[in-house]
């Protein structure tokens, strides 16, 4: 199992993205894509998301993550 971020965009750069954690997500890339999908509709296709590798904080939705790699 690996553990992902899903990342609201606010930039992307060359395969890197900025932005605010949404959820993390437990599983492999297939599931958590399948996720993003979920979410996305939940929130009427408003949201550019992007999935990273786990961000590792006490307080993710807090702050703005910048140069993370796209998966």
């Amino acid at each position: 199992m690996s553990k992902f971020s899903l990342i609201n965009i606010s930039s992307e750069k060359n395969g890197y993205v900025s932005g605010y954690w949404i959820q993390d997500h437990i599983g492999n890339l297939e599931s958590a894509n399948v996720l993003v999908s979920e979410t996305n509709k939940a929130n009427n296709n408003k949201l550019n998301i992007a999935i990273v590798e786990e961000i590792s904080s006490t307080v993710p939705g807090l702050s703005i993550y910048t140069n993370l790699k796209r998966l």
